[in-house]
């Protein structure tokens, strides 16, 4: 367990009823068919998922949606080349960082400030007037772990701040997240393109 687990957790645990929850909580990658089975969970949330981020090589969104919608690209390849590589826990952290930049690039839409860190933007009155109590402060909560991703490197020599399991968590508190976020975000791609992949 990382140091951020117990806060992701809790976060997931908002998110998700208890047996989503304890579904997300068994996934374990250890193999192609595990990173499969894990896919094919998450395309049954719906929306940008790991099996629809990308179609035909290239990424299934618009290009006026690349801030948003390449972090989960990311995600799919981090998860993808550490299995290959056998060496995920090593992208953990970059998964963990990408899921949350994914949240940051819809709230610099909604808010504006397209300039500002997640937790800058979420401590202007645009933000909390537009967004749900809810959602605001898992939003909070959440710029607290991005902050960790990106920043946080004084954890004990040869260990990793973010487990395998955190990043899971971190990806699928994002894709639950940002749900919320889409309908605010003024989107030029259409979310039912990712259905029919």
């Amino acid at each position: 367990m990382g140091s951020n687990s117990e806060e992701l957790l809790q976060l997931a645990s908002e998110l998700y009823p208890p047996e989503l929850l304890e579904k997300i909580r068994s996934l374990r990658i250890s193999g192609s068919s595990n990173l499969e089975q894990m896919a094919e969970f998450d395309a049954q949330i719906g929306g940008p998922s790991l099996k629809s981020i990308n179609q035909d090589g290239s990424g299934n969104y618009e290009i006026a949606d690349r801030d948003v919608f390449r972090p989960l690209q990311y995600c799919e390849k981090h998860f993808r080349h550490g299995l290959q590589e056998s060496n995920l826990e090593w992208q953990a952290r970059d998964i963990v960082e990408m899921s949350c930049l994914h949240i940051e690039a819809l709230l610099k839409r909604i808010s504006g400030f397209h300039w500002l860190p997640l937790g800058s933007i979420l401590r202007k009155s645009i933000a909390r007037r537009k967004l749900d109590e809810d959602t605001y402060s898992r939003a909070l909560i959440f710029s607290g772990i991005f902050n960790q991703a990106k920043h946080n490197l004084s954890h004990e020599k040869d260990t990793h701040l973010f487990s395998v399991s955190d990043a899971i968590l971190a990806y699928f508190i994002a894709r639950r997240l940002a749900v919320s976020l889409y309908p605010l975000a003024r989107l030029k791609t259409d979310l039912v393109r990712f259905s029919s992949t």
